[in-house]
């Protein structure tokens, strides 16, 4: 009897994490998009959405998948601090409100997020009064601190992903390069996140995001109107399980690729900022995990 009770025991910790294993991601890349240069500094509120569909195959063959949905709700504080001519310091201050739904109930992780501190340098940066093609070229890194809410216990530690902070140091290295000429332009982003394995010993993948959009801007008295349009892709290596043993879990990582449509408002020193996202590739967790949408909007006021 004492050893049908363990068996049952490992199996129903299996499932638990087996299940969790293959939930939708919730480590992001922070990636800076187009950057306005009106002002020096700004201080602003963002928010973004995701959700992800997940199915889990069951423990044995023959049994039914189980299915579940992610929501990751991030509100967070951020701004930007220029020192000197050519150093910008920016800081990110995330809420997360994530959810997991099963056939078993809702699952719910809220709570102040990872903070994140990025220096970027201004590598190359045309003269505003030049004319044809105007370039500007940002690039540098900083850290991502363990400050996000994580629960101990069995239950929780399984659902790695859906808890507020990945409970480990990152370092984040990013560029960002907008070219213009005259009212069209383009702007290039890129950031790859270098993970380190937190207390439980567990290590999210490295994630490398990119994106590139199209943008036109209207100017009209104290209104500068600017749609944007393109492209975004978020790449994520294998998770570890257990990172000193270099135990590999083969149901996580992969690529999403996003098309996606957005709009910039200004009206003096206020900036109004909102996209949509909508998958057209991806294979994420072995295929066994399908993004849906991403929405972001912002708030800035410059100063």
């Amino acid at each position: 009897m004492v050893k049908k009770i363990a068996l049952a025991t490992m199996l129903l910790a299996a499932t638990r994490v087996w299940a969790c294993d293959v939930c939708g991601a919730s480590g992001s890349s922070q990636g800076l998009g187009i950057l306005p240069q009106f002002y020096k500094h700004f201080a602003g509120m963002q928010y973004q959405y995701r959700s992800f569909s997940s199915n889990h195959p069951g423990l044995f063959e023959g049994l039914p998948d189980e299915h579940s949905t992610e929501y990751y709700n991030t509100a967070q504080l951020w701004g930007k601090v220029n020192i000197g001519s050519k150093l910008q310091l920016f800081g990110f201050i995330p809420y997360q409100y994530n959810s997991r739904q099963t056939a078993a109930g809702t699952t719910v992780f809220n709570g102040l997020g990872d903070v994140s501190l990025l220096a970027m340098a201004t590598i190359i940066r045309t003269p505003d009064s030049a004319k044809g093609w105007k370039h500007i070229l940002l690039a540098g890194g900083g850290i991502k601190a363990p400050t996000g809410l994580r629960v101990a216990g069995t239950t929780a530690e399984g659902l790695m992903n859906v808890q507020t902070g990945s409970g480990s140091w990152d370092v984040v290295l990013s560029a960002n390069y907008t070219i213009r000429t005259g009212n069209t332009g383009i702007n290039t982003d890129a950031s790859y996140t270098l993970t380190t394995a937190n207390a439980a010993n567990y290590k999210y993948g490295d994630r490398l995001a990119l994106g590139i959009s199209g943008f036109y801007w209207w100017k009209l008295n104290d209104f500068v109107l600017q749609p944007q349009m393109g492209f975004r892709a978020d790449y994520a290596l294998h998770d570890y399980d257990n990172y000193s043993r270099k135990c590999l879990n083969y149901n996580t990582g992969g690529y999403i690729t996003y098309i996606t449509a957005g709009m910039q408002l200004f009206y003096k020193r206020t900036g109004l900022q909102c996209s949509y996202s909508i998958p057209v590739f991806q294979h994420y967790a072995s295929g066994y995990v399908q993004s849906t949408q991403r929405i972001e909007s912002g708030l800035l006021y410059f100063f």
